[in-house]
């Protein structure tokens, strides 16, 4: 378990899609103007593109002492520049790059293990009032038993992009697959 007298690792990254699923963080970027967005993750913080090296070193400072104090592992500092409107820190409407995270990327991905077996299919997302609750993933294939679903923590599938193509990793083995809850849909979708 994470101490809060740890430091948190920091990670520059080229992209936000680089930070894993269901990963609580810290994000400092550049953008228009300055802004602190509130997440259910974590938070974001963006510094004007406009301003010095220094600034936006302070601001990566200031990201390591809220991430902390608020037990969080990762910091995650992305250089480049991100083009368009900004996240604002109240209001109905956001923005979000093209190539974010959409649902669209991951429902119908297929799930590898670490021996690089297709376990399963990301069949639906979990939803609840504070965000992402969890991947309901398709594992009867697999276990050799039909339809059988499960639903897996955010945090115990990582993703990553290469070469313009989404990937899913779980480390899980049959048994486990086979021990956990199964899940099923209500009959009053």
């Amino acid at each position: 378990m994470f101490r809060k007298t740890q430091k948190p690792k920091v990670k520059y990254i080229s992209s936000q899609n680089e930070i894993p699923a269901g990963q609580k963080y810290v994000l400092v970027m550049y953008g228009e103007e300055y802004a602190e967005t509130r997440h259910p993750l974590g938070l974001t913080i963006t510094v004007a593109s406009t301003v010095g090296q220094l600034s936006f070193l302070t601001a990566v400072h200031t990201a390591k002492d809220i991430a902390k104090h608020a037990g969080i592992s990762e910091v995650f500092v992305c250089t480049a520049m991100i083009r368009g409107p900004n996240p604002t820190p109240s209001g109905k409407f956001t923005y979000v790059p093209a190539h974010d995270e959409l649902s669209s990327n991951v429902v119908g991905l297929d799930v590898y293990n670490k021996d690089k077996q297709n376990i399963g299919t990301i069949k639906d997302i979990a939803l609840d009032a504070n965000g992402l609750n969890g991947y309901i993933v398709s594992v009867g294939e697999f276990l050799g038993m039909g339809e059988h679903y499960v639903v897996v923590r955010p945090s115990a599938i990582s993703f990553n992009a290469k070469d313009n193509k989404w990937h899913a990793t779980m480390n899980a083995k049959a048994d486990q697959l086979k021990a956990a809850p199964e899940y099923k849909y209500s009959s009053e979708s």
